[in-house]
């Protein structure tokens, strides 16, 4: 299966977890994948707190994950 950021099918999913299917990045969303990675990265050396990011969810909000 090839992620390319177009919606995945219950099928597709379940091939992947249940199957074994191989999963790809289509070189046509490689570029947003890398910038939200410099998006966490950046929050990471700044030492932000972003909820989800390095936090908890729901009621671990307030716990910082390192």
């Amino acid at each position: 299966m090839e992620l390319s950021g177009r919606p995945l099918s219950l099928e597709k999913i379940a091939a992947v977890a249940h199957g074994g299917e191989s999963v790809q990045i289509a070189a046509s969303v490689r570029s947003r994948v890398l910038a939200s990675r410099k998006v966490v990265d950046d929050i990471v050396a700044r030492e932000a707190v972003v909820y989800g990011v390095n936090t908890g969810f729901g009621r671990l909000a307030d716990v910082r994950i390192r």
